[in-house]
């Protein structure tokens, strides 16, 4: 904290003397007065990209899908594709990314000269995944390893900003922006799971081998390409600590995990997600649950059509028979085209169902394109059921006042758009 006299300069660099300015109305600590405003300035970067470029935002988030990731991190997810976008991302033919139009507006003149000495040492700041290997929570200090380049950072967590429980070992999620000799997260940190650290660093490390850039460089050009990885490995672990009713089942899971240590983790949620569903409809003897998880091995490569392997190779490993892999992996095949039948059984059961006119063919292809609609919805924003029961008053009251719904019960068409929404949901592994 600096000792300020109150007739001496003011150290914002107003220019004023510290009684009239800073000091005015009491005495405070200088230090935390700039910390304030720099929080503030942050909000006010975000604010400035929400309202003037929010269209190209939408566009960058909406051109790299992020997909399957639950309501928990849906927010988070925005956030950060939204300050990649704020300072890695062009917006124009001459380069200008929005946090150079931010420097360049009046409201970045606003600021006190020591905040603006603080914020022009923005420019350039990158994502970056890094794992704490010291923390010192009455200070607020850390210490951090970026996972990719191995570069080690001081950071300062600001006492005007809300910050997540942390300890030594997470691993955060953030944007690293200078801050005196230090550094400071930018707006906010998101934390990850710790055991997902070493399967994390893989996956990123695959991911920058493919773009065939340096740690930096790659995630200034293609973070959401690391930002899928981790959203990836994310859900892997949540889905790895599911419990399961029966050992049997489990052993399964635990044998696929044992022989799998290093596939995708799209690969393990796939084949996890499809035994869950497999286990609860059907009657299963599990006789050798090497059998099953080699047959789930295979099965699972197939069904996301990444990460193949042959029969052959999975009974090798394994150590079981390619016929029983066969065999297995047929049963699945047959249990997954039941499935598909009986969903679309009840597509054709939507359109022969009591509570529909015979004649309402312009109805039918209403909720076909609301049915869309909502997949896009869905596939954008993860599921908000305040949402989607918006949603359904808005196209049922169009619907109504188009003249579409007569001889309709209403209640029921809702109930019906309701479960087709949430099938839809379901299908994408949001459980």
């Amino acid at each position: 904290m600096a000792a300020v006299s109150r007739n001496a300069l003011c150290p914002c660099g107003s220019g004023k003397k510290y009684k009239r300015c800073c000091g005015k109305d009491e005495v405070v600590s200088i230090d935390s007065l700039i910390d304030r405003e720099l929080v503030e300035c942050m909000h006010d970067v975000l604010l400035f990209a929400s309202e003037r470029y929010e269209d190209e935002i939408v566009e960058v988030i909406a051109e790299r899908p992020l997909e399957d990731r639950p309501e928990v991190l849906d927010s988070a997810v925005s956030l950060f594709v939204t300050n990649w976008v704020i300072f890695c991302r062009p917006v124009d033919e001459k380069g200008t990314t929005i946090f150079s139009a931010y420097m360049r507006d009046r409201r970045y003149a606003r600021w006190r000269p020591a905040v603006q000495a603080h914020v022009a040492r923005w420019a350039g700041t990158v994502p970056s995944f890094d794992e704490i290997i010291h923390f010192d929570e009455e200070r607020r200090q850390l210490l951090v390893r970026d996972l990719l380049s191995g570069k080690e950072k001081r950071v300062y967590l600001l006492a005007a900003q809300e910050w997540p429980e942390m300890e030594k070992g997470d691993v955060l999620l953030g944007c690293l922006v200078p801050y005196n000799e230090a550094f400071t997260y930018f707006s906010a940190v998101f934390p990850l799971l710790k055991q997902s650290k070493e399967r994390l660093v893989r996956a990123l490390q695959v991911e920058q081998e493919r773009s065939g850039k340096t740690g930096e460089e790659f995630l200034r050009h293609s973070f959401p390409l690391a930002l899928d990885a981790m959203i990836s490995e994310f859900l892997w672990q949540l889905l790895d600590q599911m419990e399961w009713d029966d050992p049997d089942e489990e052993a399964v899971i635990l044998e696929l995990k044992r022989h799998e240590a290093d596939a995708p983790a799209l690969l393990l949620s796939q084949a996890t997600m499809f035994w869950h569903m497999y286990c609860a409809r059907e009657a299963v003897d599990i006789e050798n649950p090497a059998v099953y998880a080699a047959a789930l091995r295979f099965f699972a490569g197939q069904m996301i059509e990444e990460d193949l392997i042959s029969e052959e190779e999975v009974a090798r490993r394994y150590g079981v028979s390619v016929e029983d892999i066969e065999s297995t992996a047929m049963e699945f095949l047959l249990f997954s085209l039941e499935t598909f039948d009986e969903e679309d059984d009840e597509d054709e059961e939507w359109s022969d169902d009591i509570w529909w006119d015979d004649d309402a063919d312009w109805l039918d292809v209403a909720i076909d394109e609301w049915l869309d609609k909502m997949e896009q919805l869905l596939h954008r924003d993860g599921w908000d059921a305040d949402q989607v029961n918006r949603l359904i008053d808005e196209a049922i009251n169009k619907w109504k006042k188009d003249g579409l719904l007569q001889g309709v019960d209403e209640e029921e068409l809702r109930e019906e758009l309701e479960h087709c929404v949430f099938e839809m949901f379901a299908e994408r592994g949001f459980f």
